[in-house]
């Protein structure tokens, strides 16, 4: 990966939700899957057993900030029990340190809006810039960290399917509260393409990222993540 790479040295930040936490880099409210006993269910012990962590690596890259919160959700919406939106200026501004911008910022955020069953389009023009709808919120998103990162790279990604291979009878739910994964996924890819983000489209590949309870990667799942962000890159 490292040959003709134009990553070495640059610096990576990453915005997301539980899926992309980690003891020590997260606070530990929001780590809960990664630390603790969790830890050595899901193996996932240091940045290199995570799929944020497994990419800089492979890209020879530096971590500059992880802004990644359990329960999060990109949109602005009551079924958020965090003040943590994607969209909002807080997150989206928040991606930088030691006086340093990042070069590339990792977007894996839209779970939590799908699991909430959050509205993906606006039903009509009193919604158009309704933040608790998902479509504006991912474009509110994307114009704040536009506009806060003229200079960075955004890669946003799309949800990934999941299983728990120790309960193989447990089906993933394509859809919840009615609305179908591939909604809000489409509304990334379509979104992402607007404000010149790269798509790194997680939902197409058809894997079916290994867990620890459905939805939470294991290292395997973690390891099948980081493998489709770098087949990606390695394509542009």
């Amino acid at each position: 990966m490292k040959k003709n790479n134009a990553y070495e040295g640059k610096l990576f930040s990453v915005l997301g939700d539980s899926i992309s936490t980690l003891g020590g880099y997260s606070e530990p409210e929001d780590a809960a899957f990664y630390a603790g006993d969790k830890k050595f269910e899901a193996e996932v012990f240091t940045p290199e057993d995570t799929w944020w962590g497994i990419v800089i690596a492979a890209l020879g890259g530096e971590l500059l900030v992880n802004n990644s919160i359990s329960g999060s959700m990109v949109s602005d919406h009551p079924c958020c029990f965090i003040p943590s939106y994607g969209c909002s200026d807080e997150r989206t501004s928040s991606l930088y340190g030691s006086g340093k911008l990042p070069d590339v910022v990792m977007v894996l955020l839209g779970t939590n809006d799908w699991g909430c069953g959050v509205r993906v389009l606006p039903c009509d023009e009193t919604e158009s810039a309704d933040p608790c709808v998902f479509s504006v919120a991912y474009e509110l998103m994307l114009a704040k960290l536009k506009k806060n990162y003229p200079n960075t790279e955004i890669w946003c990604l799309t949800l990934p399917v999941s299983t728990h291979k120790q309960q193989e009878m447990i089906e993933f739910p394509y859809r919840s509260h009615g609305r179908h994964i591939e909604e809000y996924c489409a509304v990334i890819r379509n979104t992402a393409v607007k404000y010149g983000c790269r798509v790194i489209d997680l939902y197409a590949e058809n894997m079916m990222l290994d867990t620890i309870d459905g939805y939470h990667p294991n290292f395997s799942g973690m390891k099948a993540i980081a493998h489709a962000v770098l087949s990606n890159v390695e394509n542009w």
